[in-house]
């Protein structure tokens, strides 16, 4: 019979894996429905331009842990809804450069670029906490 700890360790394991892939793959979506509408919509251009990603798409990536638009209504995660966009950029960038300690959030924050998290910095810091 497994201990309670033990199952707890489980599940949270199984938790970060789980939203670890929806991230990656709403990312990932995200990215390549903005590149196929530019293409399928405009004339052609050269391969190395592709249409930008709106940050509310972007901000979504983070909505299996941190909940939609970061309204987040427990306590497992930090909200983003509400938080200062200095604040939020700080943080990933952060993650990003490994002063931050994470098992996540280091692979997510560098699959944005400082323009992506000043965007999406602004995004959660003009959405309503939960309510």
């Amino acid at each position: 019979m497994k201990s309670m700890k033990s199952t707890q360790r489980a599940v949270a394991v199984w938790t970060v894996a789980v939203a670890f892939s929806a991230t990656a793959l709403v990312t990932l979506t995200a990215k390549a429905l903005a590149q196929n509408v530019a293409t399928a919509t405009s004339a052609p251009v050269a391969t190395t331009q592709t249409a930008p990603v709106p940050v509310s798409t972007m901000a979504h990536s983070c909505a299996a842990c941190h909940g939609t638009n970061g309204q987040l209504g427990d306590e497992s995660f930090a909200p983003l809804a509400g938080m200062p966009a200095g604040q939020f950029v700080k943080t990933m960038i952060d993650f990003r450069e490994g002063r931050r300690p994470a098992t996540l959030m280091g692979h997510v924050a560098r699959g944005f670029s400082d323009e992506d998290l000043k965007g999406m910095g602004a995004f959660f810091a003009a959405q309503k906490g939960a309510q």
